[in-house]
């Protein structure tokens, strides 16, 4: 299903990309305008994909920050507290919920109900207007603090929502994080060949990894665009701060 919201970037070889949400697993991600040429046919065709009518409220999703100068951030309009900084670290799931505690045992910031968040308010502080190509950024307000990895990127951010798509024996294996840099992929030419590293999602995408395991053991990612997986996912905390 399309949004209207336009990926301020490009998705897979620099085409123009509008964000959608894939009802059937669940993800949140970039699809591009225009369908690829096929082997032989190199002409692109434009992408149809269905569409929910909505009206009323057009300042959903419009944050309203608040810097408390203390390490914390206040969205007005959510009534939800975030940690300025994030971990600064990677973890697996069962690790992160484990850290979260460490921090609230330590009263972390003046606090002691620290949380991870569910998708749906990690999704909340997204700022679709940014993307590492075209504001050096990732896809969140400056006024937050985003770690990068040793290569330069920025990290996938763990939600408590675990991911119940897959083959029945894998269903709950899996939880979903949001790509705030480029969701990366393997993918491999229509002709064939090497994959190459991409971003075929954007920054802001709603995807899920392993709750545990090695991501060596995923050479080229998962799934049919090779979805990078990482399982050590950074985390950012929040709170309720109420009315």
């Amino acid at each position: 299903y399309w949004s209207a919201t336009e990926y301020v970037s490009t998705t897979m070889k620099n085409d123009a990309t509008v964000f959608g949400v894939n009802f059937a697993d669940g993800r949140i991600k970039g699809y591009p305008k225009m369908m690829p040429g096929r082997p032989g046919n190199s002409k692109k065709s434009d992408k149809k994909m269905f569409v929910i009518f909505v009206r009323g409220n057009t300042d959903y999703g419009v944050n309203d920050f608040k810097n408390n100068e203390d390490g914390t951030i206040t969205d007005q309009a959510t009534k939800l507290m975030w940690s300025k900084a994030d971990s600064k670290k990677g973890m697996n799931w069962e690790q992160a919920f484990t850290w979260v505690q460490e921090k609230n045992e330590k009263n972390y910031l003046g606090h002691n109900d620290w949380r991870l968040p569910n998708i749906k308010e990690l999704q909340s502080i997204v700022d679709y207007t940014r993307s590492p190509k075209t504001t050096n950024s990732a896809a969140i307000d400056p006024i937050f603090e985003t770690s990068k990895e040793k290569e330069g990127t920025y990290p996938f951010f763990w939600s408590s929502t675990t991911h119940l798509d897959g083959p029945k024996d894998q269903q709950g294996r899996a939880a979903c994080y949001i790509a705030f840099g480029e969701a990366r992929g393997w993918m491999k030419p229509p002709q064939g060949g090497n994959a190459n590293l991409l971003d075929v999602h954007g920054a802001g995408a709603q995807r899920s990894d392993p709750k545990e395991g090695n991501p060596n053991d995923y050479p080229e990612g998962r799934g049919p665009q090779g979805d990078v997986i990482k399982i050590f996912n950074y985390v950012r905390l929040v709170r309720d701060v109420g009315e």
